[in-house]
């Protein structure tokens, strides 16, 4: 456990919320190619069946026109909004990687405090078997 835990925790989740997101977007921009993408077809098979018949298209295909016009406008504001999220990804992951650092930085430096209380223990009780080893045969000459 560090200081930094509950930091790290949130913005983990803020990244992948960010993901998800981005998921959607790209998969919103992804049906609305398609959808263009049939439209057009579309329009190219009506504008060949009008052609050989003596009906007026007019209406169908200045509502096909504003179709398309709507779609290439939704898939600006989703490339947009992935571009937003895209940039707000790569904040929230410096920032979570950031935290980490110094998360890390904080147990290394826990660590290296508990090595240094062992080995200072471990130092006292080698210098207090020293010193009683040196009493001990000063005891038996007396």
């Amino acid at each position: 456990m560090t200081p930094f835990d509950t930091a790290l925790r949130i913005h983990r989740r803020e990244v992948d919320s960010v993901k998800v997101s981005i998921s959607i977007e790209v998969e919103r921009i992804t049906t609305l190619e398609a959808q263009s993408r049939a439209n057009a077809q579309r329009e190219r098979e009506e504008r060949a069946l009008a052609a050989t018949l003596p009906v007026a298209s007019d209406g169908w295909t200045a509502r096909m026109k504003h179709e398309q016009v709507r779609i290439r406008e939704a898939a600006h504001l989703a490339q947009a909004r992935l571009g937003q999220l895209r940039a707000q990804a790569i904040e929230a992951y410096g920032t979570m990687r950031a935290i980490e650092g110094a998360a890390e930085r904080y147990q290394d430096e826990a660590d290296r405090t508990v090595a240094v209380a062992e080995q200072t223990g471990i130092d006292d009780i080698a210098a207090a078997r020293f010193l009683l080893a040196r009493r001990m045969p000063a005891k038996r000459t007396a």
